[in-house]
């Protein structure tokens, strides 16, 4: 009786192999044959140096005073405005809860579904007492070995300052959207968002703005970093997250949440 049961699922263990080859062999793939397209000449160098001048600017969002570093996050809205002319011309700023950011750039076609594209100019602080572990000064804005280095070149100001780069070549070469776009850029993301990102939906929401997509900070261009992964791969975030906030000392390699180790400390202290 039980090697009749045996054999009776090991024929459906076969059976379900055949299906599934015979179904992987009738579909095919599905990727999208997507010509590539022409590589725009960019001035890395240049686009380099405004991104460490951003990074120089310390603005250290506070979740319980909301005037921390006001004049940082002010310098940071001059840099904008000198570094990206076109954009300022043509585009129109408002400033939301006093430190926040709102660009609005007009489409030709009122009819058209409007889109966001989100970063945010706030940084996180540093540890007190571990200026020293770092490899380079954290507000240096420095260039080194193809990199700027300093807190905020990567979340989230090389995001902000790439949308703004973009925005002033497109201007440049005399381009005009069909549809509005706007670039939202809040001061407190890293305490929550509740002075920049929610203060500027509900702006939206109150002008009766429907947009058809919202693109935020995201995720990586993986190079190499994969096993099997030949080519550049963009990973797509599409999940929304809650957080919980804790407290949490220790003393590690840095980094990001998004890329942990494979392997945690033995110990916390």
């Amino acid at each position: 009786m039980v090697k009749k049961l045996l054999l009776g699922l090991l024929a459906l263990f076969a059976l379900l192999i055949a299906v599934v080859a015979v179904n992987t062999l009738r579909k095919g793939s599905r990727q999208l044959d997507v010509p590539s397209l022409s590589v725009l000449a960019v001035d890395e160098a240049g686009a380099a140096q405004r991104l460490g001048e951003a990074v120089r600017l310390q603005t250290i969002s506070s979740r319980d005073d909301a005037k921390l570093n006001a004049d940082q996050f002010r310098q940071f809205h001059a840099l904008l405005e000198k570094r990206f002319p076109k954009v300022h011309a043509t585009l129109k700023r408002e400033i939301v809860a006093d430190l926040s950011l709102l660009y609005t750039w007009e489409g030709s076609n009122p009819a058209a579904p409007a889109i966001a594209l989100l970063a945010h100019q706030d940084v996180v602080p540093i540890a007190p007492g571990t200026e020293s572990d770092w490899q380079e000064t954290p507000f240096s804005g420095d260039i080194k070995a193809g990199y700027v280095w300093g807190r905020g070149s990567w979340d989230d100001k090389g995001n902000l300052m790439s949308q703004l780069e973009a925005a002033e070549a497109l201007l440049a070469s005399g381009y005009k959207p069909e549809r509005t776009l706007y670039l939202a850029y809040g001061a407190d993301e890293e305490v929550g968002g509740t002075r920049g990102a929610a203060k500027i939906a509900a702006l939206l929401k109150e002008r009766k703005v429907r947009l058809d997509f919202v693109i935020d900070e995201g995720l990586l261009v993986l190079d190499g970093i994969l096993p099997g992964l030949t080519k550049p791969a963009a990973m797509i975030g599409v999940a929304e997250k809650g957080y919980l906030s804790v407290v949490l000392k220790m003393s590690a390699t840095p980094g990001h949440s998004s890329m942990p180790p494979k392997k945690a400390p033995a110990q916390l202290p």
